[in-house]
């Protein structure tokens, strides 16, 4: 073979290879959807959650007129929520994704915290 075609085909290997590890990523589609807390937090009223398949999402007090925007994924048997300050929050799916148990701990626990947990249900969406 010539130098220059081996050149070309490993430069089209990598980028393929590159493209099925891209490819790869864990799907967010059964989590994508709205979510609302469990029970009321801090006084506040409760946490509306909405998760979109591009990995975007927001979280909003029903007594504030604000909301917070973060990054999510998922990645093993869990979520992860990036804010922008740069906090992880962990996140553990059940039932099939139609409830979450966020530990707001600020620590990784192998179970969430009782008095330092939230639990969101699926109101609407995919999955």
């Amino acid at each position: 073979m010539k130098p220059g075609l081996i050149k070309w085909v490993m430069i089209f290997a990598l980028l393929l290879g590159c493209l099925s590890v891209w490819a790869c990523g864990e799907s967010r589609e059964r989590f994508a959807g709205n979510y609302r807390s469990e029970a009321p937090y801090a006084d506040k009223g409760h946490i509306n959650l909405n998760l979109k398949e591009t990995g975007e999402a927001t979280w909003k007090l029903d007594k504030e007129m604000r909301e917070l925007k973060f990054k999510w994924k998922v990645e093993g048997n869990r979520l992860f929520f990036y804010t922008p300050e740069g906090a992880v929050i962990v996140v553990t799916p059940t039932e099939g994704g139609k409830q979450l148990t966020v530990d707001m701990s600020g620590s990784w626990n192998p179970s969430c915290p009782v008095n330092q947990c939230i639990i969101f249900h699926k109101v609407s969406g995919a999955g």
